[in-house]
């Protein structure tokens, strides 16, 4: 029987990246986002060892957070966001035949 290890396996152990859609270490996978681990690396790493587990020996909890807990906003939200704000500032600006003139 196995031990789930919290040590990340070597190099030559490789997953599908499904954001790259090719095989990657874990060495990839845990300084991807400008030094910061990939927010995909608990899903895809899962299997292979205790990620969890690691991430959380070797971060802080604020940098564990800030790369797996908050998640991003939806990008059809993002949009419905700027449209709205587009509509609220044309609203806002002044009309009529003295637009712009001192």
């Amino acid at each position: 029987m196995s031990t789930y290890s919290t040590a990340p396996p070597s190099d030559d152990v490789q997953v599908r990246c499904p954001r790259l859609g090719h095989q990657v270490h874990f060495g990839y996978c845990r300084a991807e986002n400008l030094g910061s681990p990939c927010f995909k690396a608990l899903d895809c790493w899962h299997l292979q060892f205790d990620v969890v587990g690691h991430f959380k020996q070797t971060l802080s909890e604020a940098d564990f957070a800030e790369a797996f807990l908050h998640q991003a906003r939806p990008k059809m939200q993002t949009l419905v966001d700027l449209i709205r704000q587009a509509k609220q500032e044309t609203s806002e600006e002044p009309s009529g035949p003295g637009k712009g003139s001192a």
